[in-house]
């Protein structure tokens, strides 16, 4: 069986001013291997360095509405891109105990195990 995969929980406060603390997390990560990044905002709103996979999803609540969205993202990136870690970043802290349940569920079990504090 894989080695669960880590994933990191953002609130990106500043998202919406260009700034994405997960792709920053990623870069510094990248001597563990490929990173992945989901974050919210609209397609070429963030620019990914080598190494990083990025999605970016749709504004909108990503455990409400983008909840499909965002598990089939999910589940894409660990079966193809493979990451060494998985960043996950959305605009407000609102959701994200729905979140947590969601990637804790049945669906992601064995295949991720949620890191807190970004790291």
């Amino acid at each position: 069986m894989m080695k669960p995969v880590p994933v990191m929980l953002l609130v990106g406060t500043q998202l919406r001013a260009g700034r994405s603390l997960a792709l920053e997390g990623a870069r510094a990560r990248l001597g563990e291997g490929p990173q992945a990044v989901v974050v919210e905002g609209g397609p070429g709103t963030f620019q990914a360095p080598a190494g990083v996979e990025l999605v970016q999803l749709a504004a909108g609540c990503v455990c409400c509405v983008g909840q499909l969205p965002l598990r089939v993202t999910v589940a894409r990136l660990l079966r193809l891109a493979k990451p060494a870690r998985l960043w996950i970043e959305v605009s407000t802290d609102g959701h994200l105990a729905e979140l947590r349940r969601q990637l804790d569920g049945p669906g992601f079990a064995g295949a991720v195990t949620l890191v807190e504090g970004g790291g």
